[in-house]
């Protein structure tokens, strides 16, 4: 059983994106530690727009255009003996259509409808063109996502729980019931730029001071608030409320849902460890910053810190001192020199702009896509060599929707193919790849016995686009004039002075009026007979033996559209049906089922 596209490409959009937010994390980390002088609320500034780019980065990667990496070759390539296809590349592509044959060939053979379930060969097809794949495999993606799922899905209910479980301490807990307090509250959150309603409450459920909440937010404090001191009161208040001015409830909660999406990638838990840690350092800074001698800081943590050991604090809020940070925050507040005012805004703009910067074009990148496409043209140069022409028919296929030129040579050498179907997709393929190295072997292919292989060689010829092959497709027409229609279409691909001069003369000699490439079609995309089975897969394909030509170019199309690999050798099939509208939808459906879009993005 194969994967579905749709997890085939999840399962390699996300190892795609796990490689970029390593790659991110990294950049994040290596910038942090080239701050390391400069204060703890731009290094946490650093760290959070980094994660913060982690959550649009499988957006990005879906839907900014690609920039491909050259694919990364496995030593299996070695072995199968791939050397580099050599020659220049057509900067330009060739016209998104399908092309039209239009006379139908005499010679052209009878298509026989085969039993794909009755030919073992034909059934085991999909299996042995895909590289074998059992359904261990497929198996093992759908697991993996379900695993991931569950992870993401067990991550968020617990934020929501503890989210739940502080706002219920919250409707519980009374107010401050201390003037003084309210009042020194509402003075420092002036002096912070604090314009929200802070709301200053008292629970006996908690230990240590808390803070919770975005738009309303509150601080929670301990019933052994009543005993402090007032300048604990104001240290206390200043680090809470310095959470308050710097939106860093908002920001965790963003970090909670990172961790959440990438729980199986441990940079992400290292990120968010250390953005917690750069987060209180900044709060502390703060409170220094607006004058609380270090040591006396020092101490007011230390005592606060210590209540927290017989109660631990809830998850959801933040509470001020965490066991787990203090030695470091200790070495912190009592370093001297260290740089301790508030992030600008001109610094938080900068931060923004470079995670973006680097998120953009590091989306664009196809970095999985690299590594599979090495892997496929590999394992694909192998299976031309397989014993059975289905094999053989199958990786000619893959190897021309890849569209690397190292499958040049190997294709070339399958024109050769004993079996006249793998011959005619290898040259399919080679007009693909669109390769100058082919034009040569294509013309040789313009007199092949077969005439299907003589149509999609000259096809095949228009698609590479270059003037050398408008001489030998014009002798090739004198020879079978069954081959006027893809002559037609090639030269109108290539396109230029000779080719076009040649194109007029050919419809002169014809006596028919000439016509732009674009009106060479098989028809327009949208056809409605095989519409009621574009549901049932097998239905499309039993239809492509359809009595009616036009049920099945239309079966061919709607096959196309579904985008399923499992049509494709019966697609390859159907391109000897005798009729040549049926034909050139099988090819536009070929096209559209491209491997190579189940691991790319885009």
């Amino acid at each position: 059983m194969l994967a579905s596209p749709y997890t085939t490409f999840a399962v390699n959009l996300a190892i795609d994106v796990l490689l970029k937010a390593t790659i991110i994390l990294a950049i994040a980390g290596l910038a942090t530690w080239c701050l390391r002088g400069a204060s703890a609320a731009l290094r946490h500034a650093v760290w959070s727009v980094a994660l913060a780019s982690l959550l649009i980065l499988p957006l990005l990667s879906t839907s900014l255009p690609a920039w491909r990496l050259q694919p990364v070759y496995v030593s299996v390539e070695r072995e199968a003996g791939l050397t580099g296809g050599g020659a220049l590349r057509d900067g330009g592509s060739a016209q998104n259509g399908v092309p039209v044959v239009l006379e139908t060939s005499e010679e052209s053979r009878a298509f026989v409808g085969k039993d794909q379930s009755a030919d073992p060969r034909t059934a085991g097809a999909v299996q042995a063109g895909s590289g074998e794949r059992g359904s261990a495999g497929p198996s093992a993606a759908r697991i993996v996502l379900l695993i991931w799922a569950v992870g993401v899905l067990v991550l968020l209910g617990r934020l929501a729980f503890d989210a739940l479980r502080v706002r219920g301490i919250a409707r519980r807990a009374k107010g401050c019931g201390s003037t003084d307090v309210c009042a020194l509250a509402e003075e420092l959150a002036l002096r912070l730029g604090i314009r929200r309603r802070i709301r200053v409450l008292v629970s006996e459920e908690v230990a240590v001071p808390l803070t919770w909440g975005v738009w309303i937010p509150a601080v929670i404090l301990p019933e052994a608030m009543a005993s402090w001191s007032m300048e604990r009161k104001r240290i206390v208040l200043l680090h809470e409320l310095a959470h308050v001015a710097r939106w860093d409830y908002a920001v965790l909660l963003m970090v909670e849902l990172v961790c959440a999406v990438y729980w199986f990638n441990p940079l992400v838990w290292l990120a968010a460890r250390l953005n917690a840690l750069e987060r209180e350092r900044a709060c502390d800074d703060q409170a220094l910053h607006l004058g609380v001698r270090s040591d006396v800081y020092a101490v007011h943590l230390f005592e606060i810190a210590h209540a927290q050991i017989a109660r631990r604090a809830p998850r959801g809020a933040f509470a001020m001192a965490q066991p787990s940070s203090l030695a470091r925050r200790f070495h912190s507040i009592l370093a001297r020199g260290l740089d301790r005012a508030p992030i600008s805004q001109r610094q938080l703009v900068s931060a923004s702009l470079t995670a973006l910067a680097v998120a953009f074009p590091l989306a664009s990148i196809e970095i999985w896509g690299a590594v599979q496409e090495g892997d496929a043209v590999a394992m694909r140069v192998q299976q031309l060599q397989d014993d059975d022409p289905i094999v053989r028919r199958y990786a000619a296929w893959a190897l021309g929707e890849l569209e690397n030129t190292r499958g040049v040579r190997p294709l070339i050498e399958r024109l050769e193919d004993a079996d006249a179907d793998v011959r005619l997709v290898a040259a399919w393929a080679l007009g693909e790849i669109k390769d100058y190295m082919a034009i040569q072997p294509l013309i040789e292919r313009l007199e092949d016995e077969d005439p299907l292989v003589r149509e999609i060689a000259a096809l095949s010829l228009g698609e590479i686009e270059h003037p050398a092959a408008v001489t030998a497709l014009l002798e090739a027409l004198q020879q079978h004039q069954e081959l006027r229609g893809p002559v037609i279409w090639a030269l109108g691909e290539i396109g230029g002075r000779e080719a076009n001069a040649a194109r007029a003369a050919v419809f002169a000699e014809w006596g028919r009026a000439p016509w732009d490439n674009d009106e060479v079609w098989t028809g327009r995309l949208g056809s409605d007979a095989a519409r009621p089975l574009a549901r049932e897969l097998s239905a499309l394909i039993a239809a492509l033996r359809d009595d009616d030509s036009r049920m099945r170019r239309s079966a061919a199309e709607w096959l196309g559209i579904r985008g399923d690999e499992r049509a494709v050798d019966p697609l390859l099939d159907t391109l000897r049906d005798p009729q040549p509208p049926v034909r050139a939808m099988a090819i536009w459906a070929l096209d559209e089922i491209n491997p190579s879009r189940h691991y790319h993005s885009h």
